[in-house]
């Protein structure tokens, strides 16, 4: 069970704190008393034998007591958005959970229970003296993967999985709590949601190094760095923006705060910006859902710009061409990697159609190359794809939803980094009619509802490369240079 597993690494920090918020905390034998109580009166879920349970819960505390309860069930979780939006739908018809819980009534024609402020409250009254728990036969996490293919595939992690991912988080140091004199009172704030497995293992790896897990509002983060304690912030490049933009002019560097970035590339005009205002202590993180962290770029060492960092000792890494043919160092070509915690394929396909996996090796669609050092750097991708603040996008469904938009003759969207280096996304429009901005927004929303504010601009033409795909870079370097101007 995942509390067995947490519970080796805590050894004795059990009346130590697990999650705490502005007005509370619980410590980690009340979070475990919740869990059994929990247990005991979703039991009853077991007997039509799910093979996933989906949680939509917004109340983080009661989402987290949820996961460890039905872990103790022996049945998987699958972590859904808040919002009943395009991104629900998505994880909706990729997961396809048998039942859930949820905090708010759901007409999604499956089978579910209300798990609301009162039942919980009801339930947390209960005696604790629930001791049963069922082991898992197979996956105890179910999720999504949407950053290395065009389409979202359904992924499952084992306990073994999940034992392997945060042994080595915590191996690796990243949540930098060995060596700290102040570690006893560090706290992680985790940016990233539970419904993605890098946020889900991050908050597991710090409950089993004994770090409360501070439940708090991205607005309040500000309030939070005023306050001059330990902290370790866990964002994508976009929330890191938010969190700059959000500070004091006056607002100097602390040594006793630590920045993880994961979901991107972290753009100079930003780092430089995190650094004069937030802190020194920046560690950027490149990996997938399907392999876990590869590789790791630490603020302290003079890696180049363009460098995702060194590549961690488990894990393998490989440049190969069209033919699978390794290449040698320093020369471009297809990133491939393997290692013990890279999974085997994906639920949705067979194993044999899937083409991101080949012979224990798995690619995630990036081009880049190694150096001598054991470096790897990221130059381009394989496909469409598109990071914006750390959310990966298909540009070529963006520009297939502009073209069919009334009025618009052709279409092409493109990235170009803000103020920050943070890559915004832009659309080329040909278009001679006047154009409903608010609905064109709102249609492309429906597909991506967390894609940032679209900046367009119309041209004659849009630019074609001799394969037939958009000149992307061409636009893109338009636009920088007419800013130089």
């Amino acid at each position: 069970m995942l509390e067995t597993f947490v519970q080796n690494f805590r050894k004795t920090k059990v009346y130590g704190t697990a999650f705490e918020s502005v007005s509370r905390s619980w410590s980690w034998n009340r979070f475990l008393s919740d869990v059994r109580k929990t247990a005991q009166a979703l039991e009853s879920i077991r007997q039509s034998q799910p093979a996933t349970v989906g949680i939509r819960c917004a109340d983080y505390y009661h989402h987290w007591v949820l996961i460890f309860a039905l872990d103790r069930l022996g049945l998987a979780s699958a972590s859904f958005q808040n919002s009943y939006g395009p991104s629900f739908k998505t994880y909706l018809d990729v997961i396809k959970p048998d039942f859930i819980v949820t905090d708010v009534a759901l007409e999604v024609g499956i089978s579910h229970c209300i798990v609301n402020a009162k039942w919980f409250s009801d339930v947390f009254k209960n005696k604790d003296d629930y001791t049963q728990h069922y082991k898992s036969s197979g996956f105890c996490r179910i999720g999504v993967a949407a950053g290395t293919d065009v389409r979202p595939h359904k992924i499952g992690l084992t306990q073994e999985n999940i034992e392997q991912n945060i042994q080595q988080l915590m191996t690796s140091n990243i949540l930098s709590l060995s060596d700290r004199p102040d570690k006893e009172n560090l706290a992680v704030i985790c940016c990233i949601g539970i419904d993605i497995l890098a946020g889900y293992q991050i908050v597991l790896a710090a409950l089993a190094a004994g770090s409360p897990v501070k439940i708090i509002e991205h607005v309040q983060i500000a309030l939070a760095v005023i306050q001059q304690k330990p902290i370790v912030l866990v964002v994508s490049p976009l929330h890191l923006e938010y969190v700059i933009s959000s500070l004091s002019p006056i607002s100097r560097a602390q040594e006793n705060i630590e920045v993880v970035v994961v979901g991107g590339r972290l753009p100079v005009e930003l780092e430089n910006k995190t650094k004069a205002k937030l802190t020194n202590k920046i560690h950027i993180l490149y990996g997938t859902e399907e392999a876990g962290v590869i590789s790791i770029k630490n603020n302290d060492t003079s890696f180049d710009s363009n460098s995702a960092g060194k590549i961690l000792p488990w894990m393998t890494v490989e440049i190969v061409d069209g033919r699978d043919v390794p290449l040698p160092k320093g020369e471009e070509g297809i990133i491939r990697v393997r290692g013990n915690t890279v999974i085997k394929n994906y639920l949705d396909q067979d194993q044999y159609n899937n083409k991101k996996f080949k012979n224990g090796w798995f690619y995630p669609g990036d081009i880049g190359f190694l150096s001598e050092e054991n470096e790897v750097f990221i130059t381009g991708r394989a496909d469409s794809l598109a990071s914006f603040g750390g959310d990966k996008f298909d540009l070529r469904l963006l520009d297939h939803i502009l073209k069919a938009y009334t009025g618009i003759e052709d279409a092409s969207t493109f990235s170009v980094p803000d103020e920050n280096g943070v890559p915004m996304p832009y659309a080329a429009i040909v278009c001679h009619v006047d154009l409903d901005g608010a609905a064109l927004s709102a249609q492309l929303r429906e597909k991506y509802e967390n894609l940032p504010q679209l900046t367009l601009i119309w041209v004659d033409r849009i630019p074609y490369r001799s394969d037939g795909e958009p000149d992307r870079d061409f636009l893109t370097n338009g636009i920088i240079r007419s800013r130089q101007k």
